[in-house]
């Protein structure tokens, strides 16, 4: 049965990768039709998420973001098909690395580096796109897949341009582990946590927001510098991405600042560009009052 799902998926997914973007930008703005308007995909949370937070806003204008958002959120799912066969020339096209020698700089110092963002823009095409550079081995967090054959193919997928996949779980284990060559190991960092992990709390986008300090925790470990990263969205299907260092010795600073910065730069990009952000997860499933 298993393998019945992957191959109805196979033989669909495939061939529609195969054509031109702005092809399937087409089957994009039908998706956005059946999602938004018929489905009603996730509304009820993405307009609570929304309503908490930017109060200060009208219905007209949270649903103006809300239908942007919709329509971002379907042009990445096309997105992520052309993922399955997009060229190398073609992704360094459509996503560039703006500032790729201060990336390099980075790697003169021979420390290790954790990277953190957001689901904010094509985040997977930007880690598949900073996978090509060659002065880090980019290691991406991801939790396996049940169906074995769908595992298969995204782990392919996901490491074509050089990214070495890591089991989320095993991350401990790795941060463990006596480096030979410099690594950039990427977090998602604006996930809802389990309420059993170590937590931060802090305000984010006007709500009680709980915050993993696996970032600041692990970079403590191993004496990592800690990049900020997301990708600018220039027009439909283009995009720039930028990093920027937040805590160069991590050592020296006090608990929770790495956990703070990188909440606020995504808030600040969230706050520049609304849409960009995933609204349809709950991010905020945890309570302070309740934890």
């Amino acid at each position: 049965m298993q393998f019945i799902g992957f191959y109805f998926f196979y033989i669909f997914a495939i061939p529609l990768s195969m054509l031109p973007v702005q092809v399937l930008y087409g089957f994009s703005n039908i998706l956005y039709f059946i999602i938004y308007y018929i489905l009603g995909y996730r509304k009820k949370v993405v307009r609570l998420n929304l309503k908490n937070s930017f109060p200060e806003k009208t219905e007209i204008e949270l649903m103006k973001i809300e239908k942007a958002y919709y329509k971002n959120l379907c042009d990445w799912v096309i997105e992520a098909i052309k993922l399955f066969s997009i060229s190398k020339n073609e992704l360094q096209e459509r996503m560039k690395f703006v500032d790729e020698g201060k990336w390099n700089e980075l790697s003169k110092s021979n420390r290790q580096i954790i990277i953190v963002g957001g689901h904010y823009n094509n985040f997977e095409w930007a880690a598949q796109r900073i996978s090509m550079n060659k002065s880090f081995q980019v290691v991406g967090l991801y939790t396996p897949l049940s169906n074995p054959y769908f595992e298969k193919f995204i782990f392919k997928n996901r490491t074509r341009f050089g990214m070495e996949m890591l089991p989320a779980k095993e991350v401990a284990q790795f941060m463990n582990k006596k480096f030979d060559k410099l690594f950039a190991v990427g977090f998602v960092a604006d996930q809802s946590p389990r309420k059993d992990s170590k937590l931060y709390w802090t305000n984010f986008l006007n709500q009680e927001t709980a915050v993993f300090t696996g970032v600041e925790r692990y970079a403590l470990q191993i004496d990592a510098q800690v990049v900020f990263m997301y990708p600018e969205k220039i027009k439909r299907g283009y995009y720039q991405m930028r990093f920027e260092l937040i805590c160069d010795e991590p050592t020296k600073v006090l608990p929770f600042v790495i956990s703070e910065t990188h909440t606020r730069y995504l808030e600040n990009l969230i706050l520049k560009s609304p849409e960009s952000w995933m609204w349809s997860h709950k991010r905020w499933k945890l309570k302070k009052e309740k934890y």
